[in-house]
């Protein structure tokens, strides 16, 4: 089974470590409190890390024994245990069997609803018959405590335990060398500690405290759904140390604030790239920095500023390891020593391989668009220097300004500058025409191929009906007819024919977005057509899939039927340009925050929609369709939406639910913001500026930062309307906390009646009841009054909780009935 200890996947989101632990030669011999011998080889530990062994010599008998590791408890209440061989005078690691028991009690109801969901239990309390524990802390010295050496009249006896073991141990060790390659040859103060443990009930999981993260403490389990293999994560949080450690700061050794970055793409479109990277020191104290690189690309070497050639580490390949999966796109570079605190330096990368396919009919397919350059992941925005060779007669868009461009000797070379900073830089390559709009002060470049990628012609040959040809007899055999069925021969795709339509779009998409958020902040924007079926968008450049360059036709024959496909597609490109200012100009904290960047841009793709032909239909379609999909069953019998809140983020999507963080932030997050929306309109008006307004002022007040779930509410609550003052407070924490940070939608019913008061005055009046959520949920729910099938006028907002609501109001005519305006509110309405 897959280690949740993955270097790579730990460097990149933050969720599980690797380890190592203090020395057990002399037990009672504290940890050194800073960095380790300077001497030390790092090859040689490297190596030494992925082979260490159990010590034959290290086996013993334990009783009652108990560590401590934040929230978490272990206890080791009989069985053996057996110590690793040290690596530089260190003990990282021990391996236990016989009978232990782990408890922990997560901090708030989001953690324990959340690990009742893989556990059946909001407290995690489980037996276990053996522990692999990795370390960089006092575990060793703590173990031994509790331990004796085995003695000869004892009726059980460690027999064959380090041969039965060290099997097992020699394919996991690589998993955890690099975290406890980072503790060997740095700080000390921020220690590792792993069990990986066989429970009686919930078979293999593990527990991981790395002080080195924010969220120090993570409890988890790789599961496999179908062919898929997850990091089920049941419990992340901070622990007691890291959270006053950390605060708001993020966890980086090192800072980035430029790039050059110099690309050669050959004939074959294999890459050749060598990128300098400008660095400042934040702690100090590491030697061992973690890049994120294609795991297709291969590090040809690193040095510093003097030439120096640096030790260099790379994940396993594909054939070694299930290690290698996709997300394991890593390198490790080794310092000579820890640079001081704000002492800047340079660090040079040469790297080569594939990471650019050709998936038919000449179109290309850039992968790896995070992970094509050596980078430390969405970090913050830094200036990026870019220069290409490519083929001549291919056409190349990337992030920033085009400097520079032309071509000899059969070669295309040109140089991109970012006009500003970026978190992230991409380039897409193809065989393209292109059409160009000018929007304000910005133009908008639309690129596309003349054919499609061979998957979609297959499958659009494939969807032709087939034709028929009657053969009539020839003279002298009857009356006899010859039938044959044939394929209909399928015109091909052609994505370019629609250029315009899409640059329209984009256009337009462009103009609406900076009157609802303020000035685009670049002064271009290239949209790029890439195979697939998703969407991508960066600085300065979206990547739009083939699908959206395609007639309504050639999409219904592809598979991409009904309402909600079809209005998904349409604003698809509205999505990536909203991206420019959620996502770009804006980037999240964490990603527990991400669902304010994709909230708004799925949002925005629904402003989009209303602006067009049909418009208030297709927004009203939109968010129903996301409503729809929420209130789905999955396997379990429970709905999609129950499978935890937004802020989540990532960890939605697992063995449980492998779509969940699609199917729930990109659907729940635009429902969210639009009822937030709701509650902050002027209730005598009808007025939405104030939510605009908000939204104006929130990206003005925060662009080039990182934004947190937090910052967003303090920022929406500058705009409160009394109404939505439901606990007197002036704040918004009853929404927030029931939408972003709970699940659940509720179930509303309306009983209500009308009588006449006077000549064109009338009375409506009735109770509005709340089921199927918890008993603290609380809602401003939207009524009005019906006057036909397309007339419907807004009464007001009804305070609803578990007690229900109820509402008084006059209206001049008498109305057909009275509704909730399920239209404005996620909710299920009777």
């Amino acid at each position: 089974m897959k280690s949740l200890g993955s270097a790579s996947r730990r460097a990149r989101t933050g969720c599980f470590g690797l380890a190592l632990l203090g020395s057990l030669l002399f037990a009672a011999a504290p940890a050194p409190a800073l960095g380790a011998d300077p001497a030390r080889d790092p090859r040689k530990l490297f190596e030494e890390l992925n082979n260490t062994r159990l010590d034959p010599a290290q086996v013993y008998v334990i009783r009652n024994g108990q560590i401590t590791r934040d929230r978490v408890k272990f206890y080791f209440n009989q069985g053996f245990l057996g110590f690793f061989t040290p690596v530089a005078g260190e003990i990282t690691g021990a391996v236990f069997t016989g009978e232990g028991e782990v408890l922990m009690v997560p901090p708030n109801d989001v953690e324990k609803r959340n690990l009742a969901q893989f556990t059946q239990a909001p407290i995690l309390e489980e037996q276990f018959t053996t522990a692999i524990l990795r370390f960089t802390d006092a575990t060793a010295r703590e173990l031994l405590a509790f331990s004796r050496k085995p003695d000869p009249d004892d009726p059980e006896q460690p027999t064959g335990f380090t041969e039965t073991w060290n099997p097992t141990l020699h394919s996991l060790n690589p998993d955890y060398t690099v975290r406890i390659l980072q503790d060997l040859l740095g700080a000390r103060n921020q220690p590792y500690f792993h069990a990986r443990i066989q429970g009686a009930d919930l078979r293999v999981f593990e527990v991981n405290v790395d002080e080195r993260q924010r969220e120090a403490v993570t409890v988890g389990a790789a599961r496999r759904s179908g062919e898929r293999v997850f990091a089920d994560l049941w419990c992340v949080f901070p622990s007691r140390t890291s959270a006053t450690r950390f605060g708001k700061q993020r966890e980086d050794s090192v800072g980035i604030d430029s790039y050059r970055i110099e690309t050669r793409i050959g004939e074959d479109h294999s890459l050749e790239g060598r990128a300098e990277l400008r660095m400042e020191s934040l702690s100090g104290t590491d030697r061992v920095l973690v890049f994120e690189l294609s795991r297709w690309l291969k590090v040809t070497g690193v040095k510093d500023e003097q030439g120096q050639s640096l030790v260099v580490f790379q994940n396993r390949s594909e054939e070694e390891s299930e290690a290698a999966a996709r997300d394991d796109n890593w390198i490790v570079v080794v310092l000579p020593a820890p640079r001081p605190p704000g002492e800047k330096f340079r660090l040079s990368f040469a790297y080569q391989g594939n990471v650019i396919a050709n998936v038919g009919n000449g179109v290309l397919y850039v992968g790896a668009r995070g992970s094509w350059y050596p980078n430390r992941g969405l970090a913050p925005p830094a200036s990026y220097d870019l220069s290409f060779e490519y083929p001549k007669g291919l056409t190349l868009v990337a992030t920033g300004e085009r400097v520079e461009e032309g071509t000899s000797g059969g070669i295309t070379r040109s140089r991109w500058r970012s006009d500003g900073v970026f978190r992230v830089v991409g380039f897409n390559l193809g065989s393209y025409t292109s059409v160009q709009r000018a929007v304000g002060k910005a133009s908008v470049e639309v690129y596309a191929t003349r054919e499609a990628e061979a998957d979609l012609e297959r499958k659009h040959a494939a969807a032709q009906p087939p034709g028929v040809i009657v053969t009539p007899p020839l003279s002298g055999e009857g009356s006899r007819v010859a039938v044959r069925v044939v394929p209909t021969p399928a015109p091909p795709l052609a994505p370019s024919a629609l250029l315009d339509r899409v640059a329209d779009r984009a256009a337009r998409a462009l103009q609406l977005f900076e009157k609802l958020f303020g000035p685009f902040p670049y002064s271009r924007l290239a949209i790029s057509q890439i195979p697939g079926n998703f969407g991508q968008g960066w600085p300065e450049l979206v990547y739009l899939p083939t699908l959206s360059f395609l007639t309504g036709s050639e999409l219904t024959e592809l598979g991409v039927v009904g309402k909600s496909d079809t209005l998904l597609n349409e604003g698809m490109v509205a999505h990536e340009i909203a991206h420019q200012w959620w996502g770009n100009q804006l980037g999240w904290a964490a990603y527990h925050d991400q669902w304010v960047s994709e909230g708004l841009a799925s949002y925005s793709a629904a402003l989009y929609l209303a602006q067009e032909k049909d418009g208030e239909k297709k927004f009203r379609d939109y968010l129903s369709g996301f409503r729809r999909d929420l209130l789905a069953k999955t396997r379990s019998g429970n709905t999609v939406e129950s499978g935890g809140p937004i802020w989540l983020g990532q960890r939605l999507s697992n063995s449980l639910n492998p779509d969940g963080y699609t199917q729930i932030v990109y659907k729940k997050a635009p429902w969210v913001l639009h009822m937030l929306r709701v509650i902050l309109r002027d209730p005598a008006s009808g007025s939405d500026e104030r939510f605009f307004r908000m939204l104006r002022e929130f990206a003005a007040a925060h662009r080039g930062e990182s934004v947190s779930t937090e910052d967003f509410v303090g920022h929406a609550e500058k705009y409160m309307t009394p109404v939505t003052d439901l606990e007197h407070n002036g704040r918004l924490d009853w929404f927030f906390d029931e939408w972003v940070y709970e699940t659940g939608i509720p179930t509303y019913s309306l009983s209500a009646s009308t009588r006449r008061l006077a000549a064109n005055r009338f009375v409506v009046q009735g109770k509005i009841e709340q089921s199927g959520v918890s008993s603290g949920f609380e809602m401003l729910v939207p009524v009005v009054a019906v006057y036909g099938k397309e007339k419907k006028i807004p009464l007001g907002q009804v305070p609803v909780s578990e007690t229900g609501g109820r509402f008084k109001f006059t209206v001049t005519s008498r109305p057909l009935h009275v509704a909730i305006d399920d239209d404005n509110i996620l909710a299920v309405v009777h």
